[in-house]
């Protein structure tokens, strides 16, 4: 069995979970830190680390063998690999809050809610348009793995044709009626009443929802951005909106966070925009909602018995794609 000497905690599990892990690991010295009092120190200290520690301070780490992610992007943290440090995130965490974040924005520019909105703070009183609806419509997922197979589930029970999208062929995951690959994403697209966006931050993702490939899209078509925000082009977005190629958007995510508040987006026309905050909790602020909390550290005892054991981690971070294999 594999020995922990010290275990820092960067994020708020709390006492009763902190009680559950001094019984599996009696020998080793638990510690928790919070954003106003981590120490370079304690980082140096520990050799297993659960939580977002800024990158920082992980310049310096000569006992550290294991960082487990509370999130599931990766970014900043891949060069860990590199040194030998086993990387594992929160793969698995997500799905059913981001999935059902998702869904309420989908629903919600189905209504036209954002016109809806402005016209309730002006005092108007009038029809922004037909609906349009969830039920026949055609749904294509980018990053079909955990969160977008679950949300495909949700949109294919209330009677949509759901695409999934993803850098792999294989067989339709349930909930999905068709899959493809990143490079049949062009023959796709024009198919779309609502395009969904889950993917995360990496080389071949950023930039991909340009003017060119929202130009592709069905006229009056729905864009829903939920996984990084350098995956969509803040222009191309504005421009289809303020032009009516598209008929409405959603953000979780910007291109920078967060969004200036002189920025155009913030006024254009059938946009939604909630601040990163679709998975339950924020990272600059290490806190987070309590079924979050179980969520994420679930996950990381998962991967905890799996190191203790010396084998293979269920969320071991692929060095190459910053992701793990689908967890659902």
């Amino acid at each position: 069995m594999v020995e922990i000497k010290n275990l820092l905690i960067y994020f708020p599990a709390g006492e009763k979970f902190k009680e559950e892990l001094r019984e599996i690991l009696p020998k080793t010295k638990i510690f928790h830190c919070s954003e106003t009092d981590i120490t370079p120190e304690a980082v140096r200290e520990a050799d297993v680390i659960f939580g977002n520690v800024p990158h920082g301070l992980l310049e310096d780490v000569p006992n550290l063998q294991w960082l487990h992610l509370a999130s599931a992007g990766t970014d900043g943290y891949l060069p860990l690999l590199q040194r030998g440090v086993l990387l594992t995130n929160g793969t698995g965490a997500y799905n059913d809050t981001i999935a059902e974040h998702m869904l309420a924005l989908t629903g919600a520019l189905c209504i036209r809610l954002p016109a809806y909105v402005r016209q309730q703070a002006e005092h108007v009183w009038q029809r922004a348009g037909w609906s349009g609806y969830i039920m026949d419509s055609t749904v294509v997922i980018l990053g079909c793995g955990n969160i977008g197979c679950a949300y495909a589930r949700r949109m294919k029970a209330l009677g949509a044709h759901t695409i999934g999208v993803r850098r792999s062929p294989g067989p339709a995951p349930e909930g999905v009626d068709e899959v493809y690959t990143m490079e049949e994403l062009d023959a796709v697209l024009p198919r779309a009443d609502i395009v969904t966006m889950v993917m995360p931050g990496t080389p071949e993702t950023k930039g991909l929802m340009d003017a060119r490939r929202i130009g592709l899209m069905k006229d009056g078509a729905l864009l829903l951005n939920v996984g990084r925000g350098n995956a969509l082009d803040p222009d191309a977005l504005y421009h289809g909106l303020t032009s009516g190629k598209l008929g409405g958007a959603a953000i979780d995510v910007a291109y920078r966070e967060p969004l200036p508040a002189d920025d155009r987006l913030w006024d254009a026309p059938n946009l939604l925009i909630t601040p990163h905050v679709a998975g339950g909790w924020n990272l600059d602020a290490v806190s987070a909602n309590p079924f979050m909390i179980r969520q994420v550290c679930k996950v990381f005892s998962e991967n905890l018995t799996q190191f203790l054991a010396d084998m293979p981690m269920p969320n071991a971070v692929d060095p190459e794609t910053g992701y793990t294999r689908s967890r659902r």
